[in-house]
């Protein structure tokens, strides 16, 4: 897709006012792409992506014979493809002309139908009665149907970057970001892409534009999005966060009425913390603390965020999940951690306290075979190579 970033004012030399945007569908649906009345029921509940369709723009409808049926428009009455049952002769009632598809393609309609379009004053040849015919397409009947987005995103529709930094300006009274993406883009993907429920992530958070749209379209229409952002650079407090605290809250100086209520909802602030690094950690370097690594491989293990009120470090235990015990047999100094690996003893222990239930134990050895490993129902996982070791 192509966004107009900049309407050009007047210049001797071309200006580069678009940008791209990529866009990208794990599953992208092969069949039923397009909302019609045929697959009207089923085209919301299938799992696979496609574009949800725009509302129709009613100023391209209009009702020049004063049809009961209300405003509508003049599409071509032929289709792509040769197809014997639609190539027939239609005759012009008010000319005589005959007509036949253009080539390489067929009509919409098999003949029969064409007739009891015709006799529904559904057929229109041209303005003048004496062109090729067209389908008369109403607006009433097509408008929950919506209509197919284009590639083209104009700047006057979407929004600019002129107009981004005037919303920013709005929200902290100065200038602070040189590229930002303006909210109606933003929300205008959000529409076609994305469901009312859905969770919106954004890696690039940057002024956070993201969560701005994600508020106001919940505001505007009931609608439950979450999203998640990220941004690494020294603004993501400042900037990225605080405008959303401001939109939250409300803007005093917004012209639009919800914004300067507030847009309302919530989010959490998190820092990142350290990173776990595997080559280090095979050198005994920068070793992670034993509450950070716990959370990391128990997380990795199941999913599931650790209750750290469940850690007893002493014994090694991080907590329980799907009905199985997990383990890190860790410490965070070098000297320490070498001497630690899975034994009998600690096996027996573990199987005396958890006789029934399989253990998983993340340790940097174990000098227990596969055999005995078996016989105390006990899976090792090896650290830092099998640190995303799956529970199932």
């Amino acid at each position: 897709m192509v966004f107009q970033a900049v309407i050009p004012k007047m210049s001797t030399a071309p200006s580069i006012n678009h940008e791209y945007i990529l866009t990208y569908a794990k599953i992208r649906r092969q069949e039923h792409r397009r909302l019609k009345d045929e697959n009207f029921d089923v085209w919301f509940r299938l799992s696979s992506f496609a574009f949800y369709p725009i509302p129709l723009n009613e100023k391209r409808y209009s009702n020049p014979d004063n049809d009961d049926r209300g405003n509508w428009k003049a599409d071509p009455f032929d289709a792509p493809n040769i197809r014997k049952n639609l190539t027939y002769i239609i005759k012009n009632p008010q000319t005589g002309v005959e007509f036949l598809p253009p080539t390489g393609r067929c009509w919409r309609t098999d003949e029969k139908k064409f007739k009891k379009l015709l006799s529904d004053n559904r057929i229109i040849f041209g303005t003048n009665g004496k062109s090729r015919p067209q389908l008369k397409v109403f607006y009433e009947e097509k408008k929950m149907l919506g209509e197919v987005e284009t590639t083209w995103y104009e700047g006057n529709n979407k929004g600019t970057v002129t107009e981004a930094t005037k919303e920013l300006q709005k929200n902290f009274e100065k200038k602070i970001f040189s590229t930002p993406k303006p909210i109606r883009l933003i929300k205008s993907l959000l529409r076609i892409a994305t469901n009312s429920d859905d969770i919106i992530l954004d890696s690039f958070a940057g002024s956070g534009t993201t969560a701005h749209a994600v508020l106001d379209l919940n505001a505007r229409d009931g609608g439950n999005r979450n999203f998640i952002l990220i941004e690494c650079e020294d603004y993501a407090d400042n900037i990225t966060a605080e405008r959303i605290r401001r939109v939250i809250k409300g803007v005093p100086g917004a012209k639009d009425k919800k914004l300067k209520q507030g847009l309302g909802g919530g989010f959490s602030f998190y820092n990142l913390g350290a990173a776990i690094d595997m080559d280090e950690m095979l050198e005994g370097k920068n070793l992670p603390s034993y509450k950070d690594l716990a959370g990391y491989v128990f997380f990795t293990a199941t999913g599931e965020k650790i209750k750290i009120s469940q850690i007893d470090k002493k014994n090694y235990y991080i907590g329980s999940a799907k009905g199985i015990e997990i383990f890190l047999m860790y410490e965070p100094n070098k000297e320490k951690l070498k001497k630690l690996a899975l034994n009998l003893d600690f096996a027996e222990k573990i199987a005396a306290k958890f006789p029934r239930n399989k253990k998983l134990i993340f340790s940097l050895a174990t000098f227990l075979d596969e055999w005995s490993l078996s016989e105390f129902n006990i899976d090792f996982a090896q650290i830092p190579y099998a640190i995303y070791r799956y529970v199932e």
